[in-house]
């Protein structure tokens, strides 16, 4: 044999042995598979329903759950992509390939043993939905109880793991060659994302997750407001996740809402205490809290799903967060400036006034927020970016994660109760008051010093 040949075959063993490369080939591969047919349809040989659109979202699906989570966020991105390729990668939500009831029993069989021959007296065929990580499935224990079962896809822990060290190497590369990319810091983005994403796929800490949020509504005396779905942990695993089914509909169902509840603006009152509740007085919130992950119960209380993201504050980036609520209701830009500054985003060298003067632009006309300005919600997390960007600011990720939560609440506020707006409302304050009390006694009792809230000027 040639050394020449030697060198090749080497280096073809090589790429076939190491898995990111392997990954890369694969991805491309895929790529080319699905963009080829875009071809034929500018030819005329392909029907115009093929887009571009659908073929990327068909090769994301192809490739697993990192590339699905991925299209989630075109889909929750509407400034930044146009509305069909936002419709189009809306199918990665809950309409994801299913996985076969076959695969999803040998599954709880591999997890549960024995239990899973006893436990269950019969699981639907159809599953409930079908997302990028996991399958739901209705079913009924052997007594009779109505649950939901959750079940990991199968081995994806290793694809994503490839597709996260493949999505590192381009993070790095391109902060290399660019300095907006550098700015933006693009390798703390898929850090995160590779830290959110190992969350998500551990059910046990999911149910954990669940259990804490249950036991803050119990100790605020929140529960006729509020639940989360009882876990049965005796059935549960890193990879399978049983739970009580609720009944009821999405939150922006406004006919189905509407027939359950009587006050709509005191369902939004609930909705927002519940968050800050959980935010100021257990260091916890629930991460993604979009329209399939919030039901209003047959009872009319709020039943909270899916807590795979669970964003949680540090003790000094909670206080932070409570002045910037603070100047938020009292309409004080720069008190919001300075609580962005003490969870250390700025930098030594910004310009103070033109800082403050964004801060203030940016953040304060939330307060406001009217029927006709529904511009502003979907304007919002870009103009925060924007923002954070021109300043060379670098924001937590569980602050941003916060703030794309209020642009979910600011959603249900237009399509329930338009003229609702929870930083003028007197009630609202009254629970922001009684939420910054216990807050304060807390921070009181750990020898930090109290937040100051004034009544909206």
């Amino acid at each position: 044999m040639s050394w020449p040949l030697g060198i090749c075959l080497a280096l073809v063993a090589l790429i076939l042995l190491i898995p990111v490369t392997r990954r890369l080939l694969v991805l491309w591969a895929i790529f080319l598979r699905r963009l080829v047919p875009v071809l034929g349809r500018k030819l005329r040989l392909v029907g115009k329903h093929y887009t571009t659109a659908r073929a990327v979202r068909l090769a994301f699906e192809d490739l697993g759950p990192a590339y699905i989570k991925f299209g989630q966020m075109i889909a929750s991105s509407p400034t930044a992509f146009s509305k069909a390729t936002t419709d189009e990668f809306a199918r990665c939500l809950d309409n994801v390939r299913p996985i076969p009831l076959a695969r999803v029993r040998r599954i709880l069989a591999d997890e549960l043993g024995e239990r899973a021959k006893t436990a269950f007296q019969a699981i639907d065929d159809a599953p409930l939905a079908s997302a990028s990580i996991a399958q739901v499935h209705a079913g009924r224990l052997s007594d009779g109880t109505q649950v939901v079962v959750k079940v990991q896809r199968p081995g994806i822990r290793g694809r994503i793991e490839q597709d996260l060290a493949l999505m590192g190497l381009v993070a790095r590369i391109g902060m290399f060659f660019s300095k907006v990319l550098r700015r933006a810091n693009l390798r703390g983005i898929v850090d995160d994302f590779r830290r959110t994403i190992r969350e998500e796929l551990d059910f046990e800490r999911e149910a954990g997750n669940i259990e804490s949020f249950n036991a803050l509504l119990a100790c605020e005396g929140l529960e006729e407001r509020a639940r989360a779905p009882r876990v049965h942990r005796e059935l549960t695993t890193p990879r399978v996740l049983t739970m009580e089914r609720f009944h009821g509909v999405r939150i922006d169902d406004k006919a189905g809402v509407d027939a359950r509840v009587s006050d709509v603006v005191e369902m939004l009152r609930s909705t927002s205490e519940v968050f800050w509740s959980c935010v100021f007085l257990g260091g916890f919130f629930h991460g993604d809290i979009h329209a399939g992950n919030i039901m209003v119960l047959d009872d009319g209380r709020l039943g909270y799903l899916d807590f795979g993201i669970f964003g949680r504050f540090s003790d000094t980036h909670r206080a932070a967060l409570a002045s910037w609520i603070a100047a938020m209701v009292s309409g004080d830009g720069e008190q919001m400036a300075r609580a962005i500054q003490e969870m250390g985003a700025v930098g030594a060298g910004v310009d103070w006034n033109a800082y403050v003067k964004d801060v203030t632009e940016v953040f304060l006309p939330l307060r406001a927020l009217t029927v006709d300005k529904p511009e502003m919600i979907e304007a919002f997390i870009p103009k925060v970016m924007a923002m954070a960007a021109a300043h060379d600011l670098h924001l937590p990720s569980a602050f941003v994660l916060i703030l794309k939560q209020l642009t979910y609440f600011g959603r249900y506020v237009m399509l329930h109760a338009p003229h609702y707006n929870e930083n003028l409302d007197p009630k609202s304050q009254q629970t922001f008051v009684k939420i910054f009390m216990k807050f304060n006694a807390w921070r009181e009792s750990t020898g930090g010093g109290a937040v100051a809230i004034r009544p909206a000027s």
